[in-house]
This record gives structure tokens, C-alpha cells and sequence, in this order.
């Protein structure tokens, strides 16, 4: 399982996509943090906010997560270097490796949004929550720029990575099987489609424990308000989500035929 993980973090280094992906979320990070300074400046024209959420850490961590699951999953199969991967270690720790490897690319998408928040924590400036995401609200919020900010940011940023990840879990089961492509189409589309129904089920009676077991309910949006408690729990749900779709994988690919 090791050296399968050692493998996998050699072929993640040595993927472009995953350094463009990486490179994206960095300039939309950056973009989007200056955009709130300009709301908050009323500095913005109506046109131009409109494109404040499209760079939020929700759009493009929903957009490229997927797309690095596919990839990740795929680049094996791509290489042939399945086959000894498979008589090396066996389909189990295969599908775990890369299930591990898939989160944490999906965590390094996040880290840009966690540094730019950290920047407009620094600074003097002021910032408007275009969107109420983890990090847009780390960014508008009270400034402290001590040690321990820091140290909180990045375990928020950890954390929101993380349920990001449990948020596109689906996509696991579903790149052993699809293209990197439509392994993306189908993450987006359900990063969206599952904020929606599960904060519909919020506010039935009775289904707002069953919302609070996914990685979509509104709680597990971390921020400095959050206690260590919210974070241990968003952290538990989401590696939840994950290893239930890594169980899903497993299943699946068994009964794949590799070639």
C-alpha cells in the first residue's frame, strides 16, 4: 500500500493536468479576493459581479475536482501500469491508493483559496462575501493576522478540502468506469445538485439528521467561528462519504475487466 501511494504521488507530480488545474485555482483565487475588495470598495459594476461567484472556491474546486479524480484514477489504466500495480498489491489497496491520491488532489485545489484568504486577512483592505463560502467569509471577516490565524486557516483549509472531497466522492465509483471528461460533467453536476437537495431536506421534519450525515450540510462549512468539534465532525462525515464510494469503486471494478 506504500509504495502503491509512492507511485501514485509520483504520477500526480507528473501529471500537467493536475499542475494546470492547480495553476487555474490559483489565478481564480486571486481574482475572485480582489473582486470582493471592489464590492466591498463599490468599486464594481453590476456586470462584473456577476462574475464574483464564478471564481469562488465552489465553482472552481467543483469544476477541477472531478476532473483530477478522472485523471488520477484513469492515468493508470492510460500507462498499462495497472497490470503490475494489480499483481504487486491487489484491486483493494489499488482502489484505496487511489482514493487517497484522488482527495488529497482534490485538498491541494483548495490551498490556493485558503492562502488568498489568509493575504485579505493581512491586509487593511476590505472584502464583501460575494458567496457564503468557507472561504469568502475567512476572507471578509474581522482582521487578526497573529500566528494562531494562520494556523487556523490552514486547518480550515485542510478541512474544507476535505469535505470537498467528500462532496465529489461519487466520482470514484464513476472513474473506473467513464472517461475524465464526463467524470467531470457528472461531479459538477452533482456538487450542485446535492447542495440543493440536501438543504431542501434541512428544513424537512425528520430528514435534517439524514442531511447532517453528508458532506453537504450547511454546518460543515468551516470558518473561525467554527469549534474544534464542528471541524472533527465535517472531517468524520466527509471520510465517510469518501471511503463508502471507495467501497462502491471496489465493487465495481471487480467486476471490470482490465486490459
Amino acid at each position: 500500500m506504500v509504495n502503491l501511494l509512492r507511485a501514485d504521488l509520483y504520477m500526480l507530480r507528473r501529471t500537467p493536468a493536475v499542475a494546470l488545474c492547480l495553476l487555474v485555482c490559483a489565478v481564480a483565487a486571486g481574482l475572485h479576493v480582489w473582486l470582493m475588495h471592489l464590492l466591498a470598495a463599490d468599486a464594481l459594476d453590476p456586470a462584473a459581479a456577476n462574475g464574483v461567484p464564478a471564481l469562488s472556491d465552489a465553482m472552481l474546486v467543483g469544476l477541477l475536482g472531478p476532473l483530477l479524480v478522472g485523471t488520477v484514477v484513469a492515468r493508470s489504466f492510460e500507462t498499462k501500469s495497472v497490470h503490475d500495480a494489480l499483481l504487486g498489491a491487489g484491486r483493494g489497496p489499488f482502489v484505496a491508493s487511489r482514493a487517497v491520491v484522488a482527495v488529497g488532489a482534490v485538498i491541494l485545489l483548495a490551498v490556493p483559496y485558503g492562502v488568498a484568504a489568509l493575504v485579505a486577512l493581512g491586509s487593511d483592505a476590505a472584502f464583501t462575501a460575494a458567496v457564503p463560502t468557507s472561504f469568502s467569509v475567512l476572507a471578509a471577516g474581522p482582521k487578526d493576522p497573529s500566528t494562531a490565524t494562520v494556523a487556523r486557516v490552514a486547518v480550515i483549509t485542510v478541512v474544507t478540502g476535505l469535505v470537498y472531497a467528500g462532496k465529489l466522492a461519487i466520482c470514484l465509483p464513476l472513474a473506473f468506469r467513464l472517461r475524465p471528461v464526463v467524470v467531470m460533467a457528472a461531479g459538477f453536476t452533482w456538487s450542485f445538485a446535492g447542495d440543493l437537495v440536501f438543504s431542501s431536506l434541512r428544513d424537512v421534519e425528520g430528514l435534517g439528521a439524514l442531511a447532517r450525515l453528508t458532506p453537504f450540510a450547511e454546518e460543515y462549512n468551516v470558518t473561525m467561528s467554527s469549534t474544534v468539534g464542528d471541524m472533527v465532525a465535517a472531517t468524520g462525515v466527509s471520510v465517510g462519504a469518501v471511503a463508502a464510494m471507495g467501497g462502491l469503486a471496489y465493487l465495481m471494478f471487480r467486476k471490470a475487466d482490465v486490459k
